[in-house]
């Protein structure tokens, strides 16, 4: 033998390090193996995988032993395999006769006891048998056949990071537990099913796949839920969805999903599906054609639009729709009605990082992608809880905190990379201004930070540095030591800042946003490698849907409606430019609309009367106008006030595109066929558009997007349906040959050079409010979505039934108010009675309440507060009181 080269079972291999089974299983030869799997730690627990080295004194384990230049391995004498028939029979022993049946195309360890012959198990077996674990509403697990290889276990710490495992016992009286709890359900599983792809035999299971027929058709598409954009499996049978799988393959998700993404696909089969378009005939709806639909609101656009002029309309695009669908959506409303009155849900979420963004780096998007986490040196997450709200990438960050990353967590609640951070600092709500002045100013007083790069690339430091050494007030309630604690992570080097609606949903979220991007400067971090500013997005397609224009100020691929060279460009594509005005946003449309000024609203896939702010308002608003269109799967709170309902497919049932978070823009196809006569939202549009004299000509959503290339070449002009199948494209993707990008201004900032920008901390209106002495955040939980349209109507709600508040034990004392009664919450702009569960993941005085369910109306708490640039309601901070509520809910 030569160095470098070894021989498993007669062929010449690379001896790389690697350990044995894995060079032997790229050579195509197989070991067997139980408690070994790809990508985990090996365990060596099982010896099933035992072999022969040549020089060894005994057999040695492949799974954990380096194959060295020199090594002659032999992996199937008649040695070893007899000793692996016996190691197999007497785990086989341990298990009630028949549990584990051999089955040459079944789980690992039932296709090793019919290659070892091993129908009866010669060692007797046990008289009970253990019963099986239904209690969790996605997933079972049977005890009878589990051989505690402890693969789950692994898989849980390792992929995603949640510890829910753990194994019990000695010898014979081994077994797997849930933690702390004999109930599946009642431990701390997360059910993101990387236990189930990895168990040998099956003792841990998919319930939705149990009784469902095996796919007879796959198909590759993009998870409809937040904006990771994790790519899916889809297996159909039957023309419906039977099992939902990642794409090991995908760059974004790399095989794994969230429990959502996995399991929460009952909706689109859901018996209260819209299937039909459904006209106001005086107190009710009535079911029509789609060609009257189609018709009717066409005349009555027109007709709205010539009497009272086309700034009486106003449109707001989904995001949880296509790219194709959102921008023809804004197009009609631009060139066929003639408004910049267009706008959608990334105003009332991401509007303000989006602004900040812009004005510090001259492009409002995420600087860095995924990959940054694995490669960061220093990972702080801001105003965002990715493990409940992103949980796949939540998950990445929770591995690279158990690698060894430094990680620093700002936010109110205890949350779970809290819990995990080397520095918690927990701010006051809506303070994030005041702590980001005092950590860029202890970065400042130390020396910690990049002049060169700042010297070279950004503009305003002497500024920022006056300003601070102005204003040297503390923020409220974090103790000095660990806000040096935190400079002093955050200032070794380039850093990667996660951001999410704790910047952005505030009356200064432009601000928070902004003075975060200050830190991202003073430390060098924008257009680097594993750092820069990771702006994580709620919905699956929020990015996607202002790229396409959904704005009211800027058009497609973020061209403002005010630049003439801008409108004479999109003339040349569309035949007319975009009024050179801005219109409204989404929460200006609602108060016009109460005012009398804007009539008619076509409201695309938005739940306005549940999802904004100030609802009385939202909902008075909705009452008043001549011409409510909403386009939805289901018959929410909005679509019962709609003159007519259009029922939309869902992300499951239609072609087209989302763009995820990092900017990658990523195919969606059509795994089954939207019941009834529910249609694609882009075909909607298109048909209405032509009624009313659109000379418009797509024959499927791969021309829309052609045409998004031509309308925007600087950001889409190489982005092409064909392009995109096999793991999408981030833009800026400007030519056919471009291969995307996945960092932002690598070469420098877009607006020339970046700016530090001076910002002053401002209390909230909500700060302080005599006789409201609480301050209630909103937010969501892991197990529902928005809303909660799609997974209340799927068993997600066997994991959490209803919106419950989150309360410190000493406020729950001081109220009286124990676990599960319900609480009268109260503001100055309306109320609501919850459920309460006292928690110390939230400080003292401070409230956490999701918004999932309608009969909550959380947002009835908040206000008419918005960012004064961005208009983003303030969601974060709003100024309550306590009370006993009524008895508890049957």
């Amino acid at each position: 033998m030569t160095g470098g080269r070894a021989v498993i079972d007669g062929r010449g291999v690379v001896a790389d390090g690697r350990p044995i089974i894995e060079v032997a299983r790229d050579a195509g030869i197989d070991i067997p193996h139980v408690c070994w799997h790809p990508g985990l730690t090996p365990d060596g627990g099982c010896r099933m995988c035992l072999v022969e080295v040549d020089g060894a004194a005994r057999p040695v384990a492949a799974c954990h032993t380096p194959l060295a230049p020199g090594m002659e391995v032999r992996t199937a004498t008649p040695r070893i395999e007899a000793l692996r028939r016996d190691i197999l029979a007497l785990e086989l022993s341990a298990h009630p006769e028949g549990a584990l049946r051999p089955d040459p195309g079944g789980r690992d360890v039932q296709r090793l006891a019919a290659r070892y012959c091993l129908d009866r198990s010669p060692h007797g077996h046990p008289a009970d048998t253990p019963a099986v674990d239904a209690s969790h509403p996605y997933m079972r697990f049977d005890p009878a056949i589990c051989v505690t290889c402890r693969r789950c276990l692994r898989a849980c710490e390792e992929i995603q990071g949640t510890f829910a495992y753990a194994v019990a016992g000695r010898g014979a009286g081994t077994r797997l537990v849930f933690a702390a709890t004999d109930r599946f359900a009642d431990g701390d599983c997360v059910a993101c099913g990387a236990c189930v792809d990895v168990c040998p035999t099956g003792a841990i299971t998919d319930r939705d796949r149990a009784q469902a027929p095996a796919p007879t058709e796959q198909v590759r598409s993009t998870c409809g839920y937040c904006g990771v954009g994790c790519q899916v499996q889809v297996g159909v049978a039957d023309g419906r969805v039977v099992r939902v799988d990642g794409v090991p393959a995908s760059t974004v998700s790399r095989g794994h999903l969230c429990q959502k993404g996995r399991y929460a696909h009952a909706h689109h089969r859901s018996p209260d599906r819209l299937t039909t378009p459904l006209l106001r005939d005086g107190a009710g709806l009535r079911e029509v054609t789609w060609e009257e639909a189609t018709a009717w609101v066409a005349g009555r656009l027109a007709h709205i639009r010539d009497r009272h002029g086309p700034d009486a309309v106003a449109v707001l695009a989904s995001s949880r729709s296509t790219n194709e669908a959102c921008y023809l959506l804004q197009k009609l409303a631009r060139t066929v009605i003639g408004t910049n009155n267009v706008d959608c849900c990334a105003r009332v979420c991401h509007s303000s990082t989006a602004a900040a963004l812009t004005a510090a780096t001259g492009t409002g998007a995420a600087t860095a992608c995924f990959a940054d986490i694995e490669l960061a040196r220093a990972i702080v997450v801001a105003g965002a809880n990715p493990t409940e709200a992103h949980p796949v990438v939540g998950a990445r960050i929770v591995q690279a905190a158990l690698a060894g990353t430094p990680l620093v967590v700002i936010d109110p609640r205890r949350t779970a990379l809290a819990r995990i951070a080397t520095v918690h600092l927990q701010v006051r709500p809506g303070g994030n201004v005041a702590l980001f002045a005092a950590l860029a100013r202890a970065l400042l007083d130390a020396g910690r930070i990049d002049r060169d790069y700042l010297d070279a690339r950004t503009e305003g430091l002497d500024a920022l540095a006056a300003e601070l050494a102005r204003d040297t007030a503390p923020p409220a309630g974090i103790p000095p030591d660990r806000i040096l604690r935190a400079a002093d992570v955050i200032g070794a080097g380039p850093a990667l800042f996660v951001t999410g609606l704790g910047l952005s949903e505030l009356t200064q979220g432009v601000g928070s946003v902004l003075a975060l991007a200050n830190l991202a400067f003073l430390t060098g971090s924008v257009g680097r490698p594993g750092a820069g500013i990771l702006a994580l997005r709620g919905q699956n397609n929020v990015q996607g849907s202002v790229d396409m224009g959904c704005a009211p100020d800027v058009a497609t691929g973020y061209q403002r409606v005010t630049d003439p060279a801008a409108r004479a460009h999109l003339a040349d594509v569309w035949g007319v430019p975009p009024p050179p005005a801005p219109g409204l946003t989404v929460t200006e449309i609602t108060a016009a609309a109460d005012r009398g000024d804007i009539r008619a609203v076509w409201a695309m896939g938005e739940d306005l009367a549940q999802s904004d702010p100030d609802q009385e308002r939202v909902l008075r608003a909705l009452d008043r106008l001549d011409l409510l269109v909403v386009q939805e799967m289901f018959m929410t709170e909005t679509a019962r006030r709609a003159h007519l309902v259009l029922p939309a497919a869902g992300a499951l049932e239609q072609d087209g595109t989302f763009t995820n978070a990092e900017r990658r823009i990523q195919l969606v196809r059509a795994a089954v066929p939207p019941p009834g006569g529910a249609r694609p939202d882009w075909e909607v549009v298109y048909d209405v558009a032509r009624a009313m004299g659109a000379g418009w000509r797509y024959r499927e959503p791969a021309d829309v997007m052609d045409e998004i290339a031509r309308a925007a070449p600087a950001l889409f002009g190489g982005v092409g349906h064909a392009r995109l199948a096999a793991d999408g494209l981030q833009w800026p993707c400007p030519a056919p040959d471009h291969p995307g990008t996945p960092r932002l201004h690598v070469d420098g900032v877009a607006r020339g050079r970046g700016r530090l920008t001076p910002v002053t901390p401002e209390a909230s209106p909500e700060h302080d409010v005599a006789g409201y002495p609480y301050t209630l955040v909103t937010g969501r939980v892991l197990e529902h979505y928005n809303v909660g349209t799609m997974t209340r109507r799927t068993p997600s709600v066997g994991l959490v039934a209803a919106d419950v508040l989150e309360i410190h034990p000493d406020d729950a004392a001081r109220e009286g108010l124990a676990a599960g009664d319900r609480a009268r919450v109260e503001s100055r702009w309306g109320r609501t009675e919850v459920p309460v569960r006292p928690s110390r993941r939230v400080p003292a005085g401070t409230l956490f309440l999701s918004f999932h369910f309608p009969e909550t109306h959380t947002n009835r708490l908040v206000g008419p507060h918005v960012d004064p640039v961005s208009k983003c309601p303030d969601y974060k901070v709003t100024a309550v009181r306590l009370s006993r509520g009524g008895p508890p809910r049957e």
